[in-house]
C-alpha cells in the first residue's frame, strides 16, 4: 500500500525547505494535476508532491493551491478508497492549507497516514530572515491550529527537530526512509 505522508508544522519551522530536498536529489518531475489539486510527480520515488514549489519562492507547497482545493483533495482520496481501484503513488502534503484534523482523518480512514510535525526553536529568527508579513495574530493561530492537531492524534504523530542545517539532510532522510520502507517505491 502507497504511503501518505501529512508535514505539518507553525510558519517557519523549515517544512518547505525539507520537502526541497526530493526536488534536490530526484528528477524529473512531472506536473501531477487533479482538479484544483496541483502537485509534482516522480517516477523513480513513485511519489507525488502536493503543492506548488517554485525555485526561489519562500511561501510553497499547499500554501499555493486555491483556497477552495480541499473538496478536490477529499474526493482525491476517496476516488482510491475502493480495493479495485486502489492509489498508485505514495503522496506527501506540507503545509497550512491541507494540514488539518479533517485531511488526517479522512486520509486515516480509508488508508495509512504518517504525520510529521516539525519543529524549531528558530522561527522569529526566520521570519525575520524571510521579510515576511504573517503577523502575530496569524502565526499564533497556526501554532494553536497544530496543537490541537497534536492533541487529536494522541501522539500518534513524529517530531523533527529542525534547528541547524544538519537537520533539514537528516529530516529529509527520515521522510525519505519512510518512503522507501515501502515496496511501492
Amino acid at each position: 500500500m502507497p504511503n501518505i505522508i501529512a508535514i505539518g508544522g507553525q510558519p517557519a519551522v523549515g517544512k518547505t525547505t525539507i520537502v526541497r530536498q526530493f526536488f534536490n536529489n530526484f528528477s524529473p518531475w512531472k506536473v501531477f494535476k487533479f482538479k484544483k489539486l496541483y502537485g509534482h510527480y516522480n517516477e523513480e520515488l513513485n511519489l507525488v508532491i502536493l503543492g506548488v514549489y517554485s525555485a526561489g519562492e519562500t511561501f510553497s507547497g499547499t500554501d499555493k493551491l486555491s483556497m477552495s482545493v480541499q473538496p478536490d483533495f477529499d474526493e482525491f482520496i476517496m476516488k482510491y478508497n475502493d480495493k479495485l481501484s486502489p492509489l498508485k503513488y505514495n503522496v506527501l502534503l506540507e503545509g497550512d492549507r491541507l494540514f488539518n484534523k479533517k485531511s488526517i482523518d479522512l486520509v486515516n480512514s480509508v488508508m495509512a497516514v504518517e504525520v510529521f510535525i516539525v519543529e524549531s526553536v528558530h522561527t522569529h529568527k526566520r521570519h525575520i530572515d524571510r521579510n515576511d508579513s504573517q503577523s502575530e495574530k496569524f502565526i499564533k493561530g497556526r501554532v494553536t491550529k497544530v496543537d490541537n492537531i497534536k492533541k487529536h492524534l494522541l501522539d500518534d504523530y513524529t517530531i523533527l527537530i529542525n534547528n541547524e542545517d544538519a537537520d533539514i539532510d537528516k529530516n529529509f532522510k527520515i521522510l525519505l526512509n519512510t518512503l522507501r520502507e515501502n515496496k511501492n517505491v
